[in-house]
């Protein structure tokens, strides 16, 4: 009897070491997941961080651009000091009706 028990005992041990083996294994697999997520997310913050670069490089350029062009501008406009008569009913509010959301309010009128 006493034989039994030891047996019995043995192989709860040995089914114990099994699942804490096989939970062992379940975890190093999270673990190298973990790492290869990790990985990844590393190389997208790089590529993130190169693009955010270029990206304000592409401002700044666009930014000179602009300036360039303003300064080309009023040197034209300081040049060319031309009056522009405005017509006094251009000035005037002029009320265009009710905004309708269907596209049936414009079945009379044709867009061009």
């Amino acid at each position: 009897m006493a034989q039994k028990s030891l047996l019995q005992m043995l192989e709860d041990l040995a089914s114990k070491v099994r699942s804490l083996e096989r939970k062992n294994g379940e975890a190093v697999a999270k673990m190298e997941a973990l790492e290869r997520e990790k990985r990844e997310a590393v190389v997208r913050a790089q590529a993130l961080e190169r693009e955010v670069g270029e990206l304000a490089s592409l401002i700044a350029l666009a930014s000179e651009k602009v300036d360039e062009i303003l300064k080309v501008g009023a040197n034209d406009t300081a040049s060319q000091t031309h009056a522009v008569a405005v017509p006094p009913e251009s000035m005037r509010i002029q009320h265009l009706g009710e905004f309708s959301p269907t596209p049936s309010a414009l079945d009379g009128h044709k867009m061009r």
